[in-house]
């Protein structure tokens, strides 16, 4: 318990100590390298089924 609680408080100085600046285009960079919603939450079955109707 005492390991954790050590790593969470040098996570979290670590974090603090970084300029503004920095986290936001950390938090930015984060969100355009994620998948869209529909793939993280029902995986691979939206995308098949955009194939299927639009198949012409």
């Amino acid at each position: 318990m005492n390991e954790y609680v050590k790593y969470f408080m040098e996570t979290f100085l670590s974090y603090l100590n970084e300029p503004k600046q920095v986290r936001k285009e950390k938090r930015q960079r984060k969100q355009a390298e994620r998948s869209a919603f529909s793939s993280r939450w029902f995986g691979l079955l939206p995308w098949a089924l955009r194939q299927l109707f639009n198949k012409k």
